[in-house]
């Protein structure tokens, strides 16, 4: 049976693949970009070197001690999502890290280079933990992200074995007034990367009523070259257009729409906006919208936050929804 060991150190041998001068890498991410052109070069090659400097044998280590691995591996299915480049890898590492079986059932939108990791992983002492399919069948347990529409369609079909299921969320900054334009650029970054598709992606933002929204805006137009991607270009110019023949009140920086609404949700390429007169009022939107918030970035006092810029360089005890994937896979265990 393989054991931990022997998995750490193949992730601490993968991260010295993501390099630009692998072809084989190199190639499936030009592929993926063919087929979908939402996950760009940049954006990838970006995503792929945040991974590489989290698979260190320290950090490994650290990460796995807190759990049990287990002597009895179950087949785990991972539905895996690509709205952003990578969504599921975190999944792959918890459950080999566990000591189960990973089923994989790649995104379409995202495929090749999934299929380059789990082919270089197999190749690499891990052929007994690591299986592609097209539908997942004779699977113990399944750990599934997808769209609030495909949520329902998983809790449904999945209702029979132990399930961790995952649906859209978004996430939120809280400013103070006392930001610095260095913090301000940064937020632009968690608003921004990867087109604003992820859940950790900032879609809202609480500030006090003595800053101007304007002075947030001002720091945006760093990320004015999303103009020229035309799918995103597609969604500024869709949604302006609703704003302008509803005859709704709203800021437009040329590629992104801002508008006052205390609402967590707002579509690609708008960000919704509002004002608060004090700290409470903050801590009851949290918590009136916990089940829809991925994280909150800013210096939010109350609770645990996401530094400036930090939103897409999650750690590895990071969990998506709060919801610890390696518990999960102890729970399955017999």
């Amino acid at each position: 049976m393989t054991d931990q060991t022997t998995i750490i150190s193949a992730f601490v041998h993968l991260a010295t693949q993501f390099t630009d001068e692998n072809e084989e890498l190199s190639t499936s991410i030009s592929k993926t970009y063919v087929e979908n052109n939402w996950l760009t070069k940049e954006n990838y090659w970006n995503a792929l070197f945040d991974w590489k400097t989290s698979f260190t044998k320290e950090k490994l280590e650290n990460f796995a001690k807190n759990y049990t691995y287990t002597k009895h591996p179950k087949k785990v299915g991972i539905i895996m999502a690509g709205n952003i480049p990578m969504v599921g890898f975190h999944d792959l590492l918890c459950t080999l890290l566990s000591g189960n079986i990973a089923v994989i059932k790649p995104s379409s939108d995202d495929k090749y280079v999934m299929l380059y990791v789990s082919k270089w992983l197999s190749s690499n002492g891990l052929s007994d933990k690591i299986e592609i399919v097209e539908r997942l069948n004779k699977i113990d347990a399944v750990i599934a992200t997808g769209s609030n529409n495909s949520h329902r369609y998983f809790e449904q079909y999945f209702k029979n074995i132990p399930n961790l299921l995952r649906k859209n969320r978004k996430s939120m900054a809280v400013l103070t007034g006392h930001e610095t334009d260095n913090d301000l650029d940064n937020l632009a970054i968690d608003v921004f990367q990867y087109f604003g598709l992820g859940c950790r992606n900032v879609s809202f933002i609480l500030l006090p009523k003595s800053m101007d929204i304007t002075r947030v805006l001002d720091h945006f137009m760093s990320h004015k070259y999303l103009e020229n991607h035309n799918k995103y270009s597609n969604n500024y110019t869709y949604h302006r257009a609703l704003l302008l023949m509803n005859s709704e009140q709203h800021l437009d920086t040329g590629f992104a729409l801002c508008k006052e609404r205390k609402d967590l949700l707002a579509p690609l390429a708008c960000i919704h906006y509002a004002y608060y007169e004090k700290e409470d009022e903050v801590s009851t939107f949290i918590k009136n919208n916990e089940g829809n918030i991925q994280c909150v970035v800013g210096n939010y006092s109350q609770g645990k936050s996401v530094a400036f810029g930090q939103t897409q360089k999650p750690e590895l005890q990071d969990f998506a929804d709060k919801r610890d994937t390696m518990h999960f896979l102890e729970s399955i265990a017999n």
